[in-house]
């Protein structure tokens, strides 16, 4: 596909801001959002604590804060040349700011305000047109992190650029991991397989749908094609710098997104407030289109990915962009699972960090108990609010329902249909949520 002759096919930044309103926000049945706090200077990526504290780094803000409960938000550390990224090792903190990666010893206290001063332990590229770091541990123990491309297309002089590398923890030994990553902001490490997932930003003007946005799966050694190919090895002709052999050699992604969606962070779900059905699937956050004809994004989605391969996308939280007035009232950035098993959700547009908590019905893990004569136990929380709303089904099938409260309903299986597998759902007027027994 050839693109070269062609000046760019996007429109210019068409999408203006507007007052943001809770009641406009939408997700699937069962779940609520709130806003948990505010956060000043644009709050970008999150972690939790070895404290079970929420810590958020706000890069227009140059600081750290710590979210010790709702609207509780606490200055942990200023002075930062534009962070944007954390990670905890024990009370040690890492911050991936705009021009290397930060170690502050220390960085748990009763007060929440770190007395300790940063500490640059790596030198990553800075300037051009992205300026975020992302950095992550690994379960091997070392730090990874990501550095975006100088252009939408072109050829970079520095090889770190459009790459994500490795360090060891203090810093030493830089690496290259994975190229050919356009802007990576957001990793994540799959809770079951181990493997390195990111989201990768497209080049813009070359029209709306392409270069698809992507997820990859980062391995070593590894080229994801940036700036020539996209998707399995598709070639971009984007100019004289081009080059068609290149993609022979390039990754395909674990999964394409619309283009110009922008999606930054990535993390998996791994709590256990939601139904079980979520559990190691993957949230991402599309900060939305800046200049795309017709505006996309400006939502969280999520991916179906427990087994470790990204099997389906939906929307989970969306109602930031109008369409039609061509608005937004967030930007959302960040995505992570809380202690007490919500997710947590920032907003560099207006510094809102969302909470979104499950209220429907859900099964617990293991939390069907089947007896002879095809009679069930089911344990779980929030079953029953309103009797007549409550329905049960096998398969398919609707049940008998012998007993029920909030937190168990006895049921008997339908004749015949008591041999496994047994898919089980719960519906009540709040949501549903599904169980399998006898695998």
């Amino acid at each position: 596909m050839s693109f070269a002759a062609l000046p760019s096919l996007l429109a210019q930044p068409s999408v203006n801001q507007r007052e943001f309103q809770l009641g406009e926000l939408h997700t699937p049945p069962g779940f609520e959002i709130s806003v948990y706090a505010q956060v000043p200077g644009g709050p970008r990526l999150m972690a939790v604590g070895p404290n079970s504290i929420l810590y958020v780094a706000a890069r227009d803000a140059g600081a750290i804060y710590a979210i010790a409960a709702q609207n509780q938000v606490v200055q942990a550390l200023a002075g930062l040349p534009g962070p944007h990224s954390l990670a905890f090792l024990n009370d040690t903190l890492y911050i991936g700011a705009d021009d290397g990666i930060y170690r502050v010893d220390h960085a748990i206290t009763t007060d929440l305000v770190i007395p300790s001063q940063p500490v640059k332990i790596a030198e990553l590229p800075a300037g051009g047109q992205h300026v975020t770091r992302t950095v992550v541990i690994g379960p091997d123990g070392k730090l990874y992190a990501t550095d975006g491309s100088t252009c939408n297309f072109c050829v970079e002089t520095d090889p770190r650029r459009a790459a994500t590398l490795r360090f060891n923890i203090d810093g030493s030994g830089q690496e290259m991991f994975s190229h050919g990553q356009r802007n990576s902001v957001g990793l994540a490490w799959h809770p079951v397989t181990g493997d390195l997932w990111a989201t990768d930003n497209g080049g813009d003007g070359l029209g709306d749908d392409v270069p698809p946005d992507e997820i990859n799966i980062l391995r070593l050694g590894m080229d994801y094609g940036w700036p020539d190919c996209y998707g399995n090895q598709r070639f971009v002709n984007w100019g004289a710098g081009a080059t068609p052999g290149h993609c022979a050699n390039t990754a395909a992604p674990e999964l394409e997104l619309q283009a110009h969606s922008a999606p930054l962070g990535i993390s998996f779900y791994t709590g256990s407030q939601f139904p079980a059905s979520y559990l190691n699937d993957a949230f991402v956050a599309f900060h939305g289109s800046w200049n795309r004809n017709a505006p996309t994004g400006y939502k969280l989605v999520h991916i179906r990915a427990s087994s470790g391969d990204a099997t389906g996308i939906d929307d989970f939280l969306w109602g930031f962009l109008d369409t039609n007035s061509r608005t937004e009232s967030g930007r959302p950035v960040g995505v992570i699972t809380g202690t007490d098993g919500a997710l947590y959700v920032s907003d560099d547009a207006n510094g809102n960090i969302y909470r979104v908590a499950y209220t429907g019905p859900r099964i617990n893990p293991n939390g069907i108990v089947q007896h002879s004569g095809g009679i069930c136990e089911l344990y779980g929380e929030n079953l029953i609010n309103d009797p007549q709303r409550l329905s049960i089904s096998a398969n398919g099938q609707s049940v008998s329902i012998l007993f029920a409260s909030r937190n168990q309903v006895n049921f008997q299986l339908l004749a015949g249909a008591t041999s496994p597998p047994i898919t089980i759902a719960v519906e009540n007027e709040k949501g549903s949520d599904t169980a399998v027994i006898g695998q």
